[in-house]
């Protein structure tokens, strides 16, 4: 079992990265920050995700 967390962990970290280094390019570049989330929303939904994760946050809440 901890082998597996250990490479979810190792995703989660490689994702960061990513999305640290897409961000100065961004900022380097002269883009806006609402203009990459923007972007990013129009292709990956992180309002959808951000909002089915409140969701179900309140489903526990409730529970």
């Amino acid at each position: 079992m901890k082998k597996g967390w250990k490479v979810v962990l190792i995703i989660f970290l490689v994702v960061v990265v990513l999305g640290t280094v897409c961000m100065g390019v961004g900022m380097m570049t002269g883009a806006e920050t609402a203009r990459i989330y923007s972007v990013l929303d129009d292709k990956y939904h992180i309002e959808m995700y951000y909002n089915y994760g409140l969701e179900v946050i309140k489903a526990f809440q409730n529970a």
